[in-house]
């Protein structure tokens, strides 16, 4: 059915448009490394919410390219290579507050859409 489209198209842009919403929130108490962010998405969301490497690092290159995440290779003597660590600028800090308010915004909207969708 129609509804049925409508919740798809809406879970698929959802998880694409909170990934920068989460990975800011995260890298807010500290900085982290890709891995770091993989697993404590996967954990925090019971396995609910994950984001594979694929769909990480593209936001976290398109965070520190818009200068809202910077990021610094450190060599890790216990695993024997360089990690590449992120962190949340000030700019990063601002953004994530539009970025949650939007995101508030958002969800009440198809909350009610899918509501719409319940009753027919």
């Amino acid at each position: 059915t129609e509804c049925e489209g409508v919740a798809l198209a809406i879970r698929d842009s959802m998880k694409k448009g909170t990934a920068e919403l989460v990975v800011l929130h995260l890298l807010r108490s500290g900085r982290k490394y890709g891995y770091q962010i993989a697993q404590e998405i996967s954990s925090r969301s019971n396995g609910l919410f994950t984001l594979k490497e694929g769909s990480l690092y593209p936001t976290l290159y398109r965070l520190e390219k818009n200068g809202y995440v910077a990021s610094q290779k450190e060599f890790s003597p216990n695993q024997q290579r360089i990690r590449k660590y992120y962190s949340i600028t000030e700019a990063g800090r601002a953004y994530f507050l539009e970025v949650r308010e939007e995101y508030r915004q958002i969800s009440e909207g198809i909350e009610r859409i899918l509501e719409e969708c319940a009753e027919t």
